[in-house]
This record gives C-alpha cells, structure tokens and sequence, in this order.
C-alpha cells in the first residue's frame, strides 16, 4: 500500500471515530487491512496535520486540523487558557506556561496552530510548555497576548 491509499484510510479513520492514542489509530488501521510502524503513523499524523485536541467532556482525541481562521484558533486557545492556565513565567527569550496537570501538548497544539509571529518553537510535556521565542522583547509580546486571552471573555 502506498503512502496516498494510508493517508486517505488515516483521514477516514480519524474522521470517522474518537481516536485517543497512536496505539489505537495503529489497531484500527490494521482492522483495515494496513500494516504500518508507529514512526510510519508519526510521520502521517505531521504531514496531515493530525493533533491531539480537547473535547467538551474532556476527552482528548486525534483531529485533522483544517487550515482554521486565526480567529478560530485564536477562540480554542483562550477556551483552553481559560479552563487550564495555572501560571505564565518568562525567562529572558523562552516563556514557561503551567497548565493543569495533562494539558499541556492540547494548549501547545492550539498555539501553534495560532503561528505567532514571536515564535521560534514550542515544546510541550504534560503540564508545562515551553515556547521560544526570537528575543527577549518578543517573549514580553507573547506573555501580553497570553495574559490578554486568558483574562478575556468572548
């Protein structure tokens, strides 16, 4: 099977059910007749731009993230802020953001999906994030828009 066919059958799967793990997405896929290795996944989950995303029963599962209106990211960031922001600490060019305990690669997802300007990279654990940015100047411009999301009401 090659690379087209897997990806179209990943598309499917993840529209198609709530998928939580790679564990799970590897099972289905071959329920489906489609061997792969979790790196193979890995690899098809960033070029599809496959991310772990935060249901309203707080459930975590696989979406597909459409090319979504900053706007629209911008509302799933504060939604998250605000249900989960413990503390936001910057240290000269990186800003640590602490979250409720599991959260962390959820938030991170939305931020990136965000692309702010002032980031260079993100990396995310399971309740802390760690966002580099380009400079100290452009850590205090992220802190601002954070703490604005977050103390914000829509």
């Amino acid at each position: 099977m090659n690379k087209e066919e897997r990806q179209k059958i990943i598309r499917q799967l993840i529209s198609q059910n709530t998928i939580e793990t790679q564990e799970e997405l590897l099972a289905l896929l071959s329920q489906n007749g489609v061997n792969a290795t979790q790196s193979t996944i890995s690899r098809d989950a960033r070029e599809l731009s496959i991310v772990k995303t935060y249901q309203e029963d707080g459930k975590i599962k696989y979406t597909i993230v459409d090319q979504a209106s900053e706007k629209d990211s911008e509302k799933k960031l504060r939604e998250a802020l605000q249900g989960s922001l413990k503390r936001i600490e910057q240290v000269t060019f990186i800003v640590l953001i602490h979250t409720e305990n599991g959260l962390a690669d959820v938030i991170t997802n939305y931020i990136d999906e965000v692309k702010y300007e002032e980031i260079a990279g993100t990396i995310a654990g399971s309740d802390t994030i760690i966002v580099i940015t380009h400079s100290d100047k452009m850590a205090q411009s992220f802190v601002n828009k954070i703490e604005l999301l977050f103390k914000s009401r829509e």
